[in-house]
């Protein structure tokens, strides 16, 4: 079932106001939050908000009555940032528009004022902030506040995980009476973030009670695939976050994952529509997906507006004559978001691609995955400003599978898959290949080629890094994990091997800093809190 969290925080609840909350939301008005001033508290309203906080971004959506002040509320929705952030600055999007950071992002050179990173690293410290408020509140030894906090400890960490990846060394606050908290640095956080997750998972911790379920699994809720999940994340990118490797560990984390019996791979299509698509429509909670999406973030066209998530993606990527050759099953068409030439040569290295609607192409390219726009496209992006310079990728549709009415034609049913198995089949492959020299072994290969299967793609017989970071960006294009990998490779920030079309704001791409390989601290916290310091070179 469903969380409904539209309108989960009636506004009697809360006063608003600012006093006791830490820095990182110091400088603006945050709506309905303050435990300072609460005036009634509501345990299952404040659990749902904590995973609302993903989606929504307001009490009263699609918008109005907003958690942030001072910032544009659809630019304050997390997921819509962490695609940003992770995809223009990368060889796989490249966005049209002139609003205020999408240029800094397309050439990276962003730096601490940018109102797009401001805007997320708000958002994520509010997901702290409310998930601190609830642990403060939710003490009861009942069974269902038991599950609820390792609930809430987990999206906690999952919050702190992006402030880890995407600004280093964030602020560190757990309680609620810390208005300056001190700063974390990277090795700190990883650190926080590990023990967390160990705790609920019970590895390292003496509250056995607080266990996060083995069954029955609850969609939409955190569950030990979840938190194994990211764990297996964190630790195949531990050499970037902490100056360690932890491929034995990310091995072992992937493998929990394949083996729990609650999700799995989902390897056949219906109605027309390959399994691979099944992932990103709008009854992906019904139609198969859901054993595959381990943690989503849900969307409801009527109980969850708002327009950014996952109507952000379709009505970004798609344009009103696009929809009239292949509709997405929402009215709204912003035509911005294209990819780069790199993106489409990781399915047509000889930019070779038919021309035609994405089922077609993808159907050409002998890859599910290939979901490209092409007609009357190029696929290089010769002018940035035109939509229709260079291909459209259109992964997420507002359809359900078995043809039924979607809830709005507007706003869209279509959950944001923030973990989904095949990452733990990618993590497993990539962690083989590090720990064997560099090249998968039969085991490795195997959880390689279930994906390639998956998507009727040819298997591999044999795969070595390069291989592997193409795999990401075809498995996970356009899902908001990009720039992660390519630091990770070593094909981002402070390298000039590898380019991209428009990488540095040069046509043919230009190397930039590694200090880009994480954001600034915005300017704005470091007046609040005397206890930060800026990331390095900005």
């Amino acid at each position: 079932m469903k969380i409904r969290i539209k309108n989960i925080l009636p506004a009697t609840v809360f006063v608003l106001s600012l006093t006791g909350l830490s820095s990182c939301t110091s400088d603006l008005d945050v709506d309905n939050i303050n435990p300072q001033q609460v005036a009634t508290y509501n345990q299952n309203a404040i659990f749902n908000k904590v995973y609302a906080n993903m989606v929504l971004t307001g009490q009263t959506g699609p918008d109005g009555n907003k958690d942030i002040q001072d910032i544009d509320e659809g630019t304050s929705n997390m997921i819509r940032q962490i695609w940003n952030a992770n995809e223009l600055t990368t060889d796989e999007a490249e966005c049209t528009w002139g609003d205020a950071g999408i240029p800094e992002f397309n050439h990276n050179t962003w730096g601490d004022s940018h109102p797009m990173m401001q805007a997320l690293y708000y958002r994520l410290m509010f997901g702290v902030t409310i998930s601190n408020y609830f642990l403060s509140q939710a003490t009861g030894t009942d069974a269902t506040t038991r599950t609820e906090r390792a609930e809430v400890r987990f999206m906690r960490a999952l919050y702190y995980y992006y402030m880890m990846d995407l600004y280093g060394n964030p602020p560190m606050v757990t309680t609620m009476d810390n208005p300056q908290p001190k700063q974390a640095t990277r090795l700190e956080t990883f650190n926080f973030v590990e023990s967390e997750l160990k705790a609920v998972l019970g590895e390292n911790s003496s509250d056995n009670a607080d266990l996060l379920a083995d069954a029955p699994v609850s969609y939409g809720r955190a569950s030990k695939a979840a938190a194994n999940l990211l764990l297996a994340r964190m630790y195949i990118n531990a050499k970037v976050y902490t100056g360690t490797e932890r491929w034995n560990d990310a091995k072992t984390y992937a493998q929990k994952v394949i083996s729990d019996s609650n999700f799995s791979l989902l390897t056949t299509g219906s109605n027309g529509y390959s399994a691979y698509q099944l992932l990103f429509m709008g009854d992906n909670d019904t139609n198969g997906a859901q054993k595959e999406i381990i943690l989503p973030a849900i969307h409801d066209g009527v109980t969850t507006q708002t327009w950014s998530g996952c109507l952000f993606i379709m009505a970004s990527t798609s344009n009103g004559d696009m929809l009239k050759d292949y509709p997405t099953g929402t009215t709204e068409n912003w035509g911005g978001n294209h990819c780069r030439q790199q993106f489409a040569q990781q399915f047509f290295p000889n930019n070779d691609a038919v021309e035609g609607i994405p089922t077609a192409v993808a159907k050409a390219a002998n890859d599910d995955r290939a979901l490209f726009y092409t007609k009357g496209r190029k696929p290089a992006i010769e002018d940035e400003s035109s939509f229709t310079s260079g291909y459209s990728y259109v992964k997420f549709l507002n359809k359900h599978s078995d043809g039924s009415q979607v809830h709005h034609t507007q706003f869209v049913d279509t959950d944001f898959p923030m973990l989904r198995m095949a990452e733990a089949y990618l993590i497993y492959a990539e962690a083989d290949a590090r720990i064997n020299g560099g090249s998968c072994t039969t085991d490795g290969l195997a959880k390689l080629n279930a994906l390639r299967t998956r998507a009727n793609a040819k298997s591999f017989t044999s795969a070595d890094l390069d291989v592997l970071c193409s795999e990401w960006s075809r498995e996970f294009g356009f899902e908001g994990m990009r720039r992660t990998t390519l630091v990770r490779f070593n094909k981002y920030g402070g390298q000039s091997s590898y380019k991209w079309q428009w990488e540095g704001g040069a046509e043919n791409g230009q190397s930039f800093d590694a200090h880009y390989n994480i954001f600034a601290i915005p300017a704005s916290d470091l007046n609040a809190n005397s206890n930060l310091k800026q990331n390095t070179c900005y």
